[in-house]
């Protein structure tokens, strides 16, 4: 009798839907483990890693949970070829030029607006002074949230693309990355201790739909999402909460309209985490 062989070549290895569940489970325990310990402990953990800050070593493993988890189950599932590869996904280039500009002028439009909306004077809607901090805060802020993209739209959209159409995948990821933040809002020492609790679960969440549009229209290239969650982040754009979040809800379903062909049919969402070998490149803009 025949026996059919389950053995699958490392370079075609891919994670399956079975890994939302601890990729979710992992990430959450993570950070709001850490986050507990610092509600619960907060003397005895101040005094060995300093007072929270963004900088603060607690902080960045709170932050980089997704990311850090996100490449440990591809590491697992595809070896270090299969890292490699997902990697790859940040230098696929062949997108158009307009998505370019979406992300590097309108979001920060939208920062503008919303800090117009709060009253900010228009000679405010830059921060410059001083110049060389606002800069070295603007480089760190690529290396602190973007990293969580590795995990959120690097692995668990392309996998709930798998199950639904790629707007509800989009929603519940955001939903599920608005709730991951609750730690944020517990502990002082972070931007959104001084932060509207609802206001920001809806923004973020639009942003996850957001993202998952600019994800789908750029063929998966996992550079788009971390340039978008860089934009939200630098130090030189004002303060626009909470009208950004309402706004952001705004541009969510301006885009939805405009690519429903894409974001509602199951059919053509994204959903490869680690591409075969020699297929990153081919991955086309839709």
């Amino acid at each position: 009798m025949a026996i059919q062989s389950t053995w699958t070549p490392s370079g075609t290895r891919d994670l399956g839907v079975w890994h939302l569940a601890p990729f979710f489970l992992l990430t959450f325990a993570l950070t709001w483990g850490l986050g507990m310990a610092l509600v619960v402990f907060p003397d005895q953990i101040t005094a060995i890693f300093g007072e929270l800050s963004v900088k603060n070593p607690l902080y960045l493993i709170m932050t980089w949970s997704p990311g850090l988890v996100g490449m440990l189950l591809v590491f697992m599932v595809t070896g270090p070829s299969g890292l490699r590869r997902f990697f790859g996904r940040l230098f696929s280039l062949s997108v158009p030029l307009a998505w370019w500009a979406f992300v590097l002028l309108a979001l920060p439009a939208l920062k503008m607006t919303g800090a117009l909306l709060n009253g900010t004077p228009i000679t405010g809607l830059l921060n410059l002074n001083p110049f060389g901090e606002i800069l070295t805060m603007s480089v760190f802020m690529l290396f602190l949230g973007p990293v969580e993209e590795f995990g959120w739209r690097g692995v668990a959209l392309p996998l709930m693309q798998r199950l639904t159409a790629p707007v509800w995948a989009g929603l519940i990821v955001g939903l599920v990355w608005a709730f991951w933040h609750l730690p944020a809002f517990l502990v002082g020492g972070t931007p959104q201790s001084a932060w509207a609790l609802v206001p920001f679960l809806f923004g973020v969440t639009a942003i996850g739909v957001i993202m998952a549009v600019v994800y789908n229209k750029t063929g998966g290239n996992l550079l788009f999402p971390i340039l978008t969650h860089w934009q939200l982040n630098i130090a030189f754009w004002p303060e626009a909460q909470p009208w950004e979040n309402y706004l952001s809800v705004a541009l969510a379903l301006v885009l939805l309209w405009v690519h429903r062909d894409v974001m509602f049919d199951r059919d053509k969402g994204l959903t490869e985490v680690v591409p075969p070998e020699h297929a990153v490149s081919a991955r086309k803009p839709v």
